[in-house]
């Protein structure tokens, strides 16, 4: 991944939208969207990797899939969550940012109230198998 592409392509896109701001503040916001896609399918393929990698990881240690996708999943909705919540805002729309932020906090929960009650389950076995 060259990052510096990334930093670079993010530094002169915020410099941009400063500048058209104030004139145009429409323009600004879509070239800020635009920027943030072109970042994001930049990443995707290294992204995908890094999951692959995690995947191969947890199956050599003998950790179930049931256990691990959840998890993988938490991560893309918090990622996706933030930048959707970053872009609202920066579009001067903090209340629908927030609107955004309180449904992935809820995607999450109920992502993991799964694998926080099989936790419970086999507590609550050793607990009372003793």
């Amino acid at each position: 991944m060259d990052i510096f592409k990334i930093v670079g392509l993010g530094i002169i896109s915020a410099l941009l939208c400063v500048f058209i701001k104030n004139s145009r503040p429409e323009i600004s916001v879509i070239l800020s969207l635009a920027t943030t896609i072109i970042i994001l399918f930049y990443i995707l393929p290294f992204f995908k990797q890094v999951l692959l990698a995690l995947n191969n990881i947890s199956g050599l240690i003998g950790i179930e899939s049931s256990y691990t996708e959840p998890v993988f999943k938490v991560i893309g909705i918090a990622y996706i969550t933030q930048i959707g919540g970053d872009l609202c805002r920066d579009a001067g729309e903090s209340a629908i940012a927030t609107k955004i932020e309180l449904a992935g906090k809820i995607a999450i929960v109920s992502l993991a109230l799964p694998i926080a009650y099989k936790m419970i389950s086999v507590i609550n076995g050793i607990i009372f198998s003793v």
